[in-house]
């Protein structure tokens, strides 16, 4: 996908799209308002629907300032206004129970928090946004953003069943819809089943715009034919109130002192539930629209539009607001080609509450309310019924057991509840990632020390007495635990255990109860425990989980390779514990064959950190390590940094052979490690040789040749376990 901005077209789609939006907004507008202030403040519903108008005259000039998309659309949505209505019923029931309490009394404590929420939520979406947190609220698990959601459906269809019964949804009581007019009832009905099937046969952005229009006309067509006049219909309380402009409450005209401000803190844990469901609305509507429309989004700047937004519409008198899906598709779709088309939308919407406010009592509130129960099942059928075919049924049980929270306990123990199950189901996840990249033994992973063939038989014959494991990503008590199984599964006759930390990212408190474990265990059993390629945030933490460097039984090494040499040496010390050229080259040469070469050959004495062979010197002679060790160094740019280990070779081994036969400059350094003897042998001098002992010399060659053969084993070895 690619950021796309609109192209200058002609303005007159923008000034059609703007009106055909600004009717569906105004329609939402209402049927929002209707969902916030039902039950007992039901005859207050004009506040509401005024409060949801001047949130949407605030929002769309303002994502179309910020947003990321042109065409973006907000306002009132149906997953805040759920939570908004479930928590103002909650506030007029506790205002009830008070002596002499009338309605009234209820309004600017419901308006208050309608103006705190706004401007809180506001905040908590701006500081997101600013601190580039909208990817991270992403990875909340996929069940408990549908149990979140489903939750919202449940909500909205109990918020609809209020709106057309002004009762609480209860099963048992299901027989007070035969209260409800009978016109008011069937057009509720005929909405939202003409909607929830026709958004699903016809995938069409007209859809939603012209069922409610066609609604609201075919409403006043039924109401004339049943004999009601405006006055008749709105009595019945199937027609909203002519919108009061003189009712707009802001925070500049605000009768504070008929607040009950200990309620509002009562329900504060309330807006946590609601700014948690509209960060994950935004996030879903920014997501679906990038998919929708294959323009790239950025979700931060999403967040910090409505932020801002929100803010605004707290300080002016609305509720909270987000961005929309379908009213955005709408918009694109029906020919908006510049922000100007939001713009248009607000300013339309201002002028009908400026110059006929009367328009809005028009409304009917049974198709208000049947679009209610749409959105309600619409997130019903999509997240408790259709979620099963593209979850495994263990995230599938998650959204039922939220859903089903909501229903029983209300949306803020739902939400603590999502959270715990969020976490369990990370660090379940996370559990079971493999902790163990690959594991080896010096049968298949050596060190870059050239062993004699007689070492080299000694690893392999007891090269599994090594079990080495390349650790990988964070670990903690889940995958630590797990390594521990996998380890103590593998020990049998070892002698090395190698924990290679060199994929590890990081590593918590926890973990080192099970590494404490295998080193008690490790020393249970006379086993070395090996850690190399610890980061220094690792090793701080083993360190202060009180594994320490210095532990008996513990050895630690920068990397894997000085790791895998130190293990190879203690393997081969135990088995020859003098190992001198005589024994390391048994079976190659016989002593005195040995002895003839000593005698012939030029030997050199190397002080430790000298330089044997220089990189970019000529090839004029191979050297057999008599006795010691020296080093193939790869010479890095002269920047002091520390040089990188090709190879080591130890006694009975030969070096700078290739350079003898191919006549190629050195191609790298070749540094004793330690004091070092080792036989200088020339090309003149191996010459000489093949004319006065052409047999020894053809064993010295099929030595040298078996010494590659052997390396490239090796690499070949490595390659394939890491593979």
């Amino acid at each position: 996908m690619s950021a796309v901005r609109p192209s200058a077209q002609p303005f007159l789609p923008n000034v059609i799209t703007a009106a055909l939006c600004a009717v569906v907004t105004v329609a939402y507008a209402g049927s929002f308002g209707g969902l916030v202030f039902g039950g007992p403040l039901e005859p207050f519903v004009g506040r509401a629907v005024l409060a949801a108008l001047v949130s949407s005259i605030i929002v769309l000039p303002v994502l179309a300032w910020q947003s990321s998309f042109f065409f973006s659309l907000g306002g009132p949505d149906s997953n805040p206004s759920a939570i908004l209505a479930f928590t103002l019923a909650a506030i007029a029931g506790d205002i009830l129970q008070e002596a002499k309490a009338t309605p009234a009394q209820i309004v600017p404590t419901a308006l208050m928090f309608l103006f705190i929420s706004a401007t809180a939520c506001g905040a908590v979406l701006y500081a997101l946004g600013r601190g580039g947190w909208g990817r991270y609220v992403r990875y909340l698990p996929h069940p408990v953003v549908g149990g979140f959601l489903a939750g919202s459906g449940y909500l909205l269809v109990a918020g609809a069943w209020k709106m057309l019964t002004a009762q609480t949804l209860d099963l048992r009581h299901l027989d007070v819809v035969t209260t409800v007019h009978p016109l008011g009832g069937i057009t509720v009905l005929v909405v939202a089943v003409t909607l929830v099937v026709l958004t699903r046969l016809v995938r069409h952005f007209l859809v939603i715009p012209v069922v409610l229009v066609g609604a609201m006309i075919g409403f006043h067509v039924a109401r004339h034919a049943w004999g009601l006049d405006l006055a008749a219909a709105r009595q019945a309380g199937l027609l909203l109130a002519p919108l009061q402009i003189g009712d707009w409450t802001h925070l500049g005209n605000f009768p504070y002192r008929e607040v009950h401000w200990n309620l509002l803190l009562h329900h504060a844990k309330d807006f946590g539930a609601m700014t948690m469901v509209a960060v994950i609305t935004i996030l879903l509507n920014t997501t679906s629209l990038e998919v929708g429309t294959g323009i790239e989004g950025d979700a931060d700047r999403e967040l910090k539009a409505l932020g801002l937004a929100n803010l605004l519409i707290g300080l002016g008198g609305g509720m909270v607001a987000v961005n929309s899906f379908n009213r955005s598709l709408l918009n694109l779709k029906a020919g908006a080609n510049s922000r100007w088309a939001a713009r248009g939308c607000a300013a339309l919407i201002l002028a009908t509450m400026l110059f006929a406010p009367g328009l809005i009592g028009l409304m009917p509130k049974p198709v208000l309310t049947g679009l209610i129960l749409f959105l309600g099942i619409g997130l019903l059928i999509s997240w408790a019924y259709e979620s099963r075919l593209i979850m495994p049924w263990s995230d599938y049980l998650i959204v039922l057991a939220i859903l089903g929270s909501v229903a029983v306990l209300g949306m803020v123990p739902s939400v603590v509840l999502g959270l715990v199950t969020a976490c369990v189901s990370f660090v379940f996840t996370l559990s079971r990632s493999p902790s163990i990249r690959n594991n080896f033994s010096l049968l298949n992973r050596r060190s870059n020390v050239e062993r004699s063939t007689q070492q080299g038989e000694i690893l392999l014959a007891q090269g599994q007495t090594m079990r080495g494991f390349a650790l990988q990503g964070f670990l903690f008590f889940g995958t630590t635990s797990r390594l521990l199984d996998e380890v103590r599964a593998a020990l049998g006759q070892t002698r090395f255990v190698l924990l290679d930390f060199r994929l590890v990212h990081g590593v918590d408190g926890s973990s080192t109860v099970a590494l404490k474990k295998l080193r008690k265990l490790c020393a249970e059993g006379g086993i070395t425990l090996v850690f190399t390629s610890m980061s220094a945030n690792v090793e701080s933490m083993l360190r202060l989980g009180g594994i320490g460097s210095d532990d008996a039984g513990l050895r630690t090494f920068p990397d894997r390779d000085h790791g895998l040499e130190w293990c190879e040496d203690q393997i081969i010390a135990a088995a020859v514990p003098h190992a001198e050229l005589v024994a390391a080259l048994a079976g190659v040469l016989t002593a005195e064959e040995i002895r003839y070469l000593v005698a012939h050959f030029e030997e050199v004495e190397i002080a430790p950190d000298s330089t044997l062979i220089r990189q970019g010197d000529p090839s004029d002679a191979m050297f057999l390590i008599e006795r010691g060790r020296v080093s193939v160094y790869l010479r890095q740019a002269e920047s002091g940094a520390r040089r990188l280990r090709l190879r080591t070779f130890t006694i009975g081994t030969v070096v700078g052979e290739m350079g003898l036969y191919t006549g190629a400059a050195r191609t790298a350094d070749i540094v004793a490690d330690e004091p070092t003897r080792a036989l200088k042998l020339t090309g003149p001098k191996v010459a000489l040789l093949e004319q006065r002992e052409p047999q020894l010399a053809n064993k010295l060659h099929r030595f040298v040749v078996r010494s590659l053969a052997q390396r490239l084993a090796a690499a070949n070895a490595e390659v394939r376990a890491l593979t």
